[in-house]
């Protein structure tokens, strides 16, 4: 009965000393174009926004999509991703990638490009916010 005890003890501080703790960071990150952040050891950059939707108390056939242009980069590895949020029909469109780089998994997912277009355009600069998921 001892032995037993002893083999399934052992067993559970074998097995407890395996388990990997899972880590994660989520971060809400406002990026302009051309002008790269870093989160972890990677480095993102916005590399083009195309807004078409269809500007406040506008008539459209259409609520039109923003596309927005993301390379991810670490040490020599460098991924170029497309989003897309609104009316968004082109195949491999979306608002969600998980990516992993230099061993590295992210999940990053588009939550807001802005200024919302207004009929009466004032030039502001374009901002797109990411949420971006380390681990």
């Amino acid at each position: 009965m001892k032995r037993y005890f002893f083999i399934i003890i052992s067993l559970f501080i074998i097995n407890s000393g395996c388990r990997k703790e899972f880590s994660s960071t989520k971060e809400l990150k406002e990026f302009t174009v051309n002008i790269p952040k870093t989160i972890g050891n990677a480095t993102f950059t916005v590399t083009g926004i195309d807004d078409d939707r269809c500007p406040e108390n506008a008539n459209c056939i259409s609520m039109g999509k923003a596309s927005v242009s993301l390379k991810v980069q670490s040490d020599f590895d460098v991924k170029n991703l497309q989003f897309c949020m609104g009316d968004c029909k082109d195949i491999g469109s979306t608002d969600k990638l998980i990516i992993s780089i230099s061993n590295v998994k992210y999940e990053v997912k588009i939550i807001a490009v802005k200024p919302y277009p207004n009929a009466p355009a004032v030039m502001l600069p374009k901002t797109v916010t990411f949420e971006i998921t380390k681990g």
